[in-house]
């Protein structure tokens, strides 16, 4: 058949694509016969295609072709009857079938709006043009097949609505039409091999076969197929296929467990990508913290990370996946204190479809599947309830998981990181905490100090989460003022880092002027010991004032021109500026 031979169906499909595009449409056979066109782009009515016309030039190479106006396109250029065209800016793209180029397409902009909309979305639009000259051919194949051939073309439709995916096609009876190569390579055969059976007869699932003899589709059921001593993990979903009201066949789809990970992985928060260079400070404590961790950051061995509250445990944990060798796999954090005790088991490990009351239907992958290739980050992991440290235990020396309901070990590949802010070891002496599972988390041990413990780096972190918090806050907070500065280095900072950035964040938020003052910190700051000399909090007016032009002139300079921009800043005239100085003895060093 030719093209020809559908005349009124691809003249239909040129004036739906040029209703909802607002664009010209013109289509030609691979005679240079005109089969579709909706006569905007022309002042005459086109008759004939010639080999000449753009559209003539894709009939002939079979290559897709783009211009942004005639003066872009040589065969416009050499065209004699330019003068009658409104071309503005033309995608044209060839209809094929098979290997064959048997027509073009072609989308024509008028107007310079349309021009715009065309260029700007022509990646789109070629994709657009591709599915529209499948419909097309589709629409060939539809005037001479007969209903089998139809129900096969929706079905390779499905097929290719899911390229991905493994795909199992059988017909009314049950009998496999058609398996993509995914599925060869599952069940280890071929084409020939699987057409001659039922699906059913292939995989028993009882549900499949209720699929092909009851019409009952389901979605989403976690399935393990084995076979020649290999493991294949899935999703699978089955669908029927419809003609006339009636089932004519049935779609099996199968989700790579590894994709589903994946995409879990990009839609979650573990796609925050941390460095060791994210981790502030320049201490000699927590440089070697931080050199430790970046030794066993490609290792599989099992990191245990101690720290009080707010040092950076996941901070850490999360540099070390980015540095490892997992880098581009998940990275699913877990809190164990977090969760309520009855929901931690299912969260972790997974369970199957009917394990409880509520279970959702196919059952659910656990943290530990869905971290599968990466890193698991186990956060508290010193208020995990004791029953079910014997099955962690077993994860971690087994490398699979169990479900609950389940009865099969699925393996995983996961790099396990745990952290605590309590003594593990005093725990374990005490029977709080299973022995045997320290031992196999503390394979090696990370230390993070507490920020009392390196207290050069308070200043570091202080000026950090300063720009942070000017850039969140949109404010253009210099520096702290100096008795602020005393306080805040003096503090014991028993939240360690977390407290701070809390400080910083609401001092920044309170401050009105270029400089955090004594009043814009938490008031227990203020009276804090050190915040003064009776313990008030209150400052010294010449104090304050004399610290906030040191800070100006520190800022700003000891030039006469950074005096200037000193006391406009400081909201007072140059004579008093010298006055101060003089009166304070400041002194710029």
């Amino acid at each position: 058949m030719k093209l020809s031979d559908i005349r009124k169906e691809v003249q239909k499909i040129s004036e739906a694509i040029a209703s909802v595009l607002n664009m010209d449409v013109i289509i030609s056979d691979n005679e240079f016969k005109k089969i579709g066109d909706t006569k905007k782009h022309f002042d005459e009515e086109v008759k004939i295609i010639k080999d000449s016309y753009v559209i003539g030039k894709v009939v002939k190479t079979g290559q897709p072709v783009v211009i942004a106006g005639m003066e872009d396109s040589e065969n416009c250029i050499a065209c004699d009857e330019k003068g009658k065209c409104k071309l503005k800016a033309m995608i044209c793209n060839p209809i094929r079938l098979g290997n064959q180029t048997i027509g073009a397409i072609g989308l024509i902009a008028i107007s310079e709006e349309y021009k715009k909309t065309l260029l700007e979305n022509q990646a789109n639009l070629i994709e657009f043009l591709d599915r529209m000259g499948d419909l097309i051919v589709s629409k060939l194949l539809e005037r001479e097949a007969s209903n089998k051939l139809e129900v096969m073309k929706n079905q390779l439709i499905s097929i290719m609505d899911s390229i991905d995916e493994g795909v199992i096609a059988a017909d009314e009876n049950g009998y496999v039409v058609y398996a993509n190569s995914v599925i060869d390579k599952i069940l280890h055969t071929t084409q020939e091999g699987t057409m001659k059976k039922r699906v059913y007869e292939i995989l028993l699932q009882p549900y499949i076969k209720k699929l092909v003899k009851e019409n009952k589709q389901f979605s989403n059921i976690e399935i393990t197929i084995n076979r020649d001593g290999n493991e294949f993990h899935a999703l699978i979903s089955g669908k029927t296929v419809q003609l006339g009201g009636k089932s004519a066949g049935s779609i099996l789809t199968f989700k790579k467990m590894d994709d589903i990970y994946r995409v879990i992985n990009e839609i979650s928060l573990s796609h925050v990508s941390t460095s060791f260079d994210d981790i502030v400070g320049n201490s000699q404590e927590i440089v070697q913290v931080k050199e430790k961790a970046k030794m066993v950051a490609n290792s599989n061995s099992t990191i245990l990370i101690l720290g009080e509250s707010g040092t950076g445990k996941e901070l850490f944990a999360r540099a070390i996946h980015e540095s490892s060798n997992r880098r581009n796999k998940p990275f699913i954090a877990f809190n164990c204190a977090a969760i309520p005790e009855n929901l931690i088991e299912s969260e972790l490990f997974g369970y199957e479809e009917g394990a409880f009351t509520g279970a959702v239907r196919g059952g659910k992958a656990g943290k530990f599947q869905l971290a599968h290739g990466g890193t698991i980050f186990l956060d508290e992991i010193g208020d995990m309830p004791i029953h079910l440290q014997t099955k962690l235990l077993r994860v971690l020396q087994e490398k699979s998981v169990e479900k609950i309901g389940g009865h099969k070990s699925i393996p995983i590949d996961t790099r396990v990181i745990a952290a605590t802010n309590k003594e593990l070891d005093k725990m374990a002496e005490t029977g709080e905490f299973r022995e045997d599972l320290y031992y196999r988390l503390n394979v090696i041990p990370i230390n993070i100090p507490p920020l009392r413990e390196r207290k050069g780096d308070i200043k570091i972190i202080l000026e950090h989460f300063l720009k942070v918090y000017n850039k969140k806050l949109n404010k253009n907070i210099k520096g702290f003022s100096a008795n602020v500065e005393s306080v805040l280095l003096n503090n014991k900072w028993k939240g360690n880092v977390r407290e701070l950035e809390n400080v910083v964040e609401y001092s920044v938020n309170m401050e009105t002027t270029s400089y955090i003052t004594m009043n814009s910190i938490p008031q227990k700051m203020r009276e804090s010991e050190g915040a003064s000399m009776d313990g008030s909090g209150i400052v010294p007016l010449q104090e304050m004032e004399k610290n906030l032009i040191s800070q100006a002139l520190s800022f700003y300079g000891d030039s006469v021109t950074g005096k200037a921009a000193a006391a406009e800043a400081l909201n007072i005239s140059m004579a008093t500026l010298y006055r101060k100085i003089k009166e304070y003895n400041i002194q710029i060093i």
